[in-house]
């Protein structure tokens, strides 16, 4: 698997595919997560959902800690299968039970049993996982579950399934807002999975390219399918189902962190319509529509700003901010156009979603 893999990142994929396959076909367990991986998303190989899912379940039956991984955000994702959280939460047991500090953290910030709830966050801690650390706070560590099952039979989902309200903040351009949309222990996991693997963000030029730019100086983390997991494909859930648009429509979660001063100029969302540009936007669609939600508050400043409407939107922490870069026929609206402002003290954390025309995750057949 590793040749495969190393072949894959020099280029020569007709050679890493091959190798994959015949590790895979050897029942080496790794290799076959691994490829139904690629097959699920069609990388060197053509896409065939059914097939990838079918190879992902079948390494985390076999106990792969990869496939474990997979087959939980599969499942909770509705990714290439029917949406099945009751089987991605046994998919986190058993990686739990394997020691995976990942899988332990989120089953104990899911487990509406307090004491289950401390011993799954205990366990995950121990491993070093950051947001667990951070769950667990001053709280001492406790012996791990005896019963994973039992963990993940405590599971209270209630927070993913609270009504979402609301608010008319303009007609035309249609904005709307959300006050609660994420509890702030959804907000701290997003924030904390984000930290470490913060990096530039970068500006989409009419060129088709993407380059760091001066109108743009925050950092980002976008989470994609392997770097999920179930706490966050729920909240990709919520957060589709207060844009009012299909999950699979939904690029991937961004997490952007402004420092003091730090900025992205007025712009808008919508996808340049440039020749370089012309198969991504066959391939994936226009981005039709935005949703913004503010993570924390001890800052200053930050807020969204719309120059043209002479706007100004700040969320309390889990509040969202919806909006389109589009019109009902598709063409771009200049009166969306938005800045993300700069904080005068403070760090500022949002979770930035766009929503595309079309489907960008395979769904069930």
């Amino acid at each position: 698997m590793a040749l495969a893999e190393a072949l894959d990142s020099q280029g020569q994929v007709r050679a890493a595919l091959d190798w994959m396959v015949r590790a895979a076909q050897g029942g080496w367990m790794p290799a076959v997560s691994r490829l139904g991986l690629w097959q699920l998303v069609g990388h060197i190989t053509p896409q065939a959902p059914a097939l990838g899912v079918g190879r992902i379940i079948q390494a985390a039956q076999a106990g792969d800690p990869f496939g474990l991984h997979l087959a939980a955000i599969v499942d909770s994702g509705a990714i290439g299968t029917p949406r099945n959280i009751g089987r991605a939460l046994y998919w986190l047991a058993r990686a739990a039970a394997l020691g995976d500090g990942r899988a332990a953290c989120q089953l104990g910030l899911l487990c509406g049993d307090e004491t289950l709830a401390h011993a799954a966050l205990s366990a995950a801690a121990i491993t070093g996982f950051e947001p667990a650390i951070a769950a667990l706070g001053d709280r001492g560590v406790v012996p791990a579950p005896a019963d994973w099952d039992a963990v993940a039979a405590a599971a209270d989902l209630s927070d993913f399934a609270a009504p979402v309200s609301r608010a008319v903040e303009s007609e035309s351009p249609r904005i709307l807002s959300v006050p609660s949309l994420l509890p702030r222990w959804m907000c701290a996991y997003a924030m904390a999975l984000a930290e470490p693997a913060l990096d530039r963000a970068l500006v989409l030029t009419d060129d088709g390219s993407e380059q760091e730019r001066g109108e743009r100086s925050n950092r980002v983390m976008h989470f994609g399918l392997v770097d999920s997991d179930v706490i966050l494909e729920l909240m990709n859930l919520r957060i589709s189902q207060a844009a009012e648009m299909p999950p699979e429509n939904a690029e991937g979660l961004g997490v952007l962190h402004y420092a003091p001063g730090e900025r992205y100029r007025p712009h808008m969302d919508y996808i340049p319509d440039t020749p370089e540009n012309a198969r991504q936007l066959a391939v994936m669609g226009q981005r039709v529509r935005t949703l913004l939600v503010y993570l924390n508050d001890g800052y200053e400043g930050g807020a969204t700003l719309f120059p043209r409407l002479e706007a100004a939107f700040r969320p309390a922490p889990g509040g969202a901010l919806i909006f389109d870069s589009v019109t009902e026929d598709g063409e771009m609206d200049p009166r969306t156009l938005h800045e993300g402002s700069p904080t005068t003290s403070g760090e500022k954390w949002i979770i930035s979603k766009w929503f595309r025309t079309k489907a960008l995750r395979p769904t069930a057949s």
